[in-house]
């Protein structure tokens, strides 16, 4: 239960929590047509619709054009899919592997990116590299997935297939 001193502060919460509903970006969202959810695809699966999608175009273009152009970063793409190996090395597999959507090729264990930063890594490792060309910055804008608790999951606050623009940097200590 929820007490409050005076009949003022109660309106003032009851307030609150309507403002609260009608800001919701997942109610907003859909009566904006800009994404959608059905239970064919599954939780945390969001479809895009087009006015959505020209949104995240035009984001994702800005902000890509802003770390080439202005920050100096080189832009990456890493595979959506690596050997466990990757994950073991970067300590992912011991501590996120069931949050992680894994498979099986050629009798190898694989798994569905969940970040992008031990491709990132490796990027930046495949050639040597002197402290002259520090700082190094990496830009990344990639497709992820991630296995949430289906209770975790709301609109797009917490979904388990999303897209990052993400940065590596590389610099001196």
């Amino acid at each position: 239960g929820t007490a409050y001193n005076k009949k003022a502060d109660l309106e003032e919460y009851l307030e609150y929590l309507a403002d609260i509903k009608n800001r919701d970006h997942n109610k907003l969202g859909r009566e904006m047509d800009l994404f959608t959810t059905v239970d064919v695809i599954g939780q945390g699966l969001p479809l895009f619709m087009p006015k959505g999608t020209k949104m995240i175009q035009k984001l994702q273009r800005w902000i890509e054009d802003l770390e080439d152009n202005e920050w100096g970063y080189v832009r990456t793409r890493t595979p959506l899919m690596a050997k466990s190996d990757l994950y073991k090395i970067s300590g992912h597999w011991d501590h996120y592997k069931e949050n992680m959507y894994t498979t099986v090729v050629d009798e190898e264990d694989f798994a569905i990116k969940p970040m992008n930063c031990p491709g990132g890594i490796l990027v930046y490792e495949s050639e040597p590299r002197s402290y002259r060309d520090l700082p190094y910055r990496m830009g990344e804008t990639s497709t992820l997935f991630r296995n949430e608790d289906s209770g975790e999951m709301h609109g797009l606050t917490r979904v388990r297939q999303f897209t990052i623009s993400e940065g590596h940097l590389v610099c001196m200590p």
